[in-house]
């Protein structure tokens, strides 16, 4: 079976790279933010929320335009 991939399917997995490396970065800032404050909230934490979030939209969308192209 040949895959097909789509300019904007390109642009999505694109997207998608961005944002994980963006989301793995905060998760850093996160481990360092709680060894240094253990009682203490992670002042990021919706920009967290917000990049697992944007990532799960951006999948979701892959999947479907994966989907119609590739019957």
């Amino acid at each position: 079976m040949h895959e097909t991939i789509t300019p904007e399917m390109l642009q999505i997995k694109m997207m998608i790279s961005q944002t994980y490396a963006k989301r793995e970065s905060l998760k850093v800032q996160m481990q360092e933010w709680y060894d240094r404050f253990p009682s203490q909230s992670f002042s990021k934490m919706k920009d967290l929320l917000l990049l697992d979030n944007t990532l799960s939209e951006l999948d979701t969308h892959y999947k479907k335009l994966w989907d119609f192209n590739n019957k």
